[in-house]
């Protein structure tokens, strides 16, 4: 993930930038979709929106495709709920939602990423000869396999594909495993929660 200070450049002198012409672009179907329970279709909608958004970030934001798409899927599980709550009150104007929603997201991720580099950093060990570390990277690799015998069959095999793809993003998962993205999204997280707590444990 980019930090935020590089960033800063681009926020302040954007050499490029991306807009969806609103016109063209009618997503009031999601929020009936969403508030009639309409799974398909919100799903479709949510899946045809994904690109556009992610390019919104990318060109206006300098964002990362991964961290793009991660601030647009936060997004879609805000403003769903606040659709199933009844909140959004003009329907015709969810894509300048979407769009505030997504860039707010990932403001928000990259502050938040700033802080965790920074803990890091101050708690971080003074690096030892590359023998210790090797001995280090084999005992988390140790840990790693140990975490992932106790994960789920689907679990694991999502684990195991991004081991094997550490570039796949959530389309990659969802083509791969004939899921929904937002699908795709969620369980690759809880893979990656999973192991972490799991590997607390050993540390």
């Amino acid at each position: 993930m980019k930090s935020l200070a590089e960033n800063h450049t681009n926020l302040i002198f954007p050499g490029r930038s991306y807009k969806p012409d609103k016109k063209d672009m009618d997503y009031s179907e999601l929020v009936r979709a969403v508030q009639e329970g309409d799974e398909a279709t919100a799903n479709r909608m949510c899946s045809e929106a994904l690109p556009i958004l992610k390019k919104y970030l990318i060109a206006n934001l300098n964002a990362s495709p991964e961290d793009a798409e991660d601030a647009v899927q936060k997004m879609f599980e805000y403003v769903i709920q606040k659709i199933r709550r009844g909140e959004i009150k003009n329907p015709g104007g969810i894509l300048s939602y979407m769009l505030t929603g997504s860039r707010h997201a990932y403001l928000k991720a990259m502050r938040d990423t700033e802080l965790e580099e920074f803990d890091e950093l101050i708690s971080e060990p003074v690096s030892g000869p590359d023998q210790i570390q090797n001995l280090i990277n084999q005992e988390q690799i140790d840990i790693l396999k140990r975490c992932m015998e106790q994960l789920d069959g689907p679990y694991r095999s999502m684990c195991e594909f991004i081991l094997r793809n550490p570039s796949a993003d959530s389309e990659d998962l969802a083509e791969h495993f004939d899921i929904t993205i937002n699908n795709a999204w969620i369980r690759k997280h809880r893979v990656i929660k999973r192991l972490s707590e799991c590997a607390k444990n050993y540390l």
